[in-house]
């Protein structure tokens, strides 16, 4: 008897458990390409990962940096501006504009097959196209020789926002992630233009004072995503647990790796290359991804503050 319902016991646990973290596909994009498809996402994470840590810097550790692309990185940076602009334009509209979205609390309805909802729904599988073209970042970085950068922040950073998209088309990115979906694209603005004005040279980059402002912005960001994201977990509006178990994580692991960079002894580590730098009267004309160089007059680097990127 006791065995029995021992047994019992365990089986309800395991079926609460399953019915709490496993999640059936999203019907209405279940034929979709891409999403939820994990192979594919192995295979996208393990060649992402061999190219920018291993094959890529021995590729270039013989050769020159390829400092040629620095054209072609400006112009990739002109295109993300715009494509996050559209992206946070149409998110907007589609949600909490025009879609009765409601900000506190808004579940997912796996039926709703309207006009507006699949637009969303299509929205978000392009979305999760950019965010694959953000690999391009890293791949820059290793091509001119800038390998320090490709911290395991960064590439983590990459690899979890590209799993968020497809994880999230794949069983259901709408409801209460569609705030985190638009504040991702407004920060991701603001650091692509900063990317862009930088790379324009000194004339521009003296007036980028704004700069010391992006931490804060960013921190703010996860804060309001954790926040954002307790609120299912107290009120029921359908909101799958899954998700926000996954959003709750990354906006912790996020915030937390955010403040180690930040509060790192610059004599340390990424931070102590810009001090090298500048005892070496180097010139810093660009913004990088964890160590951002401020100038004076345009060219001298006289402080260093960490950006996330």
């Amino acid at each position: 008897m006791t065995a029995s319902m021992g047994s019992s016991w365990t089986s309800s646990l395991i079926s609460a458990l399953a019915d709490e973290l496993i999640l059936d596909r999203d019907p209405r994009t279940a034929d979709w390409v891409l999403p939820g498809n994990r192979a594919f996402l192995l295979s996208l994470f393990v060649a992402y990962v061999y190219v920018v840590k291993v094959r890529g810097p021995h590729f270039m550790k013989d050769r020159k940096p390829f400092d040629g692309i620095k054209p072609v990185v400006i112009v990739y940076n002109a295109c993300m501006v715009v494509l996050n602009a559209y992206f946070m334009s149409a998110f907007l509209s589609r949600t909490y504009m025009s879609g009765g979205y409601s900000l506190f609390c808004q579940g997912i309805d796996y039926e709703a097959r309207d006009e507006v909802t699949m637009s969303l729904l299509n929205l978000c599988w392009w979305y999760m196209l950019v965010r694959i073209a953000d690999f391009l970042d890293t791949l820059f970085f290793v091509l001119r020789k800038k390998d320090s950068h490709v911290s395991f922040l960064h590439v983590a950073h990459h690899i979890l926002v590209v799993f968020n998209g497809c994880y999230g088309v794949g069983y259901g990115p709408d409801g209460q992630a569609s705030l985190t979906i638009i504040l991702n694209c407004f920060v991701h603005i603001i650091m692509y233009t900063y990317y862009f004005l930088s790379l324009l040279g000194p004339a521009v980059q003296k007036h980028l004072w704004w700069k010391r402002y992006l931490t804060q912005v960013q921190l703010v960001q996860f804060c309001i995503i954790f926040v954002h994201m307790m609120v299912p977990m107290f009120y029921n509006c359908g909101y799958p647990r899954p998700h926000i178990y996954i959003m709750l994580c990354e906006a912790v692991f996020f915030f937390t790796m955010f403040m180690r960079f930040t509060s790192r002894p610059t004599g340390r580590g990424t931070a102590d290359q810009p001090r090298r730098a500048i005892a070496a009267g180097a010139r810093c004309t660009e913004c990088v991804s964890l160590v951002d160089c401020a100038t004076s007059a345009g060219t001298i680097p006289v402080s260093c503050s960490l950006l996330y990127t």
